[in-house]
């Protein structure tokens, strides 16, 4: 399957050059381009740099927007393995965050679906599972342990 890049007008095929980049052909309008393609910590494409005009331009993969009302679904309060309490909270216009008692709240930044990250930690995705469309649990992995918190009943 051959790869192209698209941006404004020029439309030109990819050829892989070296681990994760890839040139354009050297047009005579254009010039020839490389991009260069960096993965998040769970291996997924979420930028591509590009020399452009002299300057680095870093392109910035962004998620599918989700429904309101789906954010709105998620929100609600879940429990810990110790039977600890803590919320994930839906602001529209802010998004989701999670508030553990005692702390101030952590912004869930969306990686893609229903998987989140904080900002601080970029290697720790929290995903939501749901069932016949019903929000049971919070999930989180991260490189050494993957839990999961059930949602409380309403």
């Amino acid at each position: 399957m051959p790869f192209r890049t698209t941006l404004h007008e020029f439309h030109h095929p990819l050829s892989h050059f070296h681990y994760d980049r890839f040139d354009t052909p050297d047009d005579e309008q254009y010039g020839k381009f490389s991009v260069n393609f960096r993965t998040n910590p769970q291996g997924d494409i979420s930028d591509a740099v590009m020399s452009l005009d002299e300057a680095e331009v870093v392109f910035t993969r962004k998620p599918e927007a989700l429904d309101p009302k789906l954010l709105e679904k998620l929100a609600g309060t879940y429990l810990t393995l110790a039977n600890l309490k803590f919320e994930v909270v839906y602001q529209p216009g802010t998004g989701l965050s999670l508030g553990f008692p005692g702390g101030p709240p952590q912004k869930l930044i969306q990686v893609k679906g229903l998987q989140s990250r904080t900002p601080q930690f970029a290697d720790s995705i929290y995903e939501f599972v749901l069932q016949n469309g019903q929000v049971k649990a919070l999930r989180q992995r991260d490189p050494s342990s993957e839990l999961t918190f059930p949602r409380q009943s309403l």
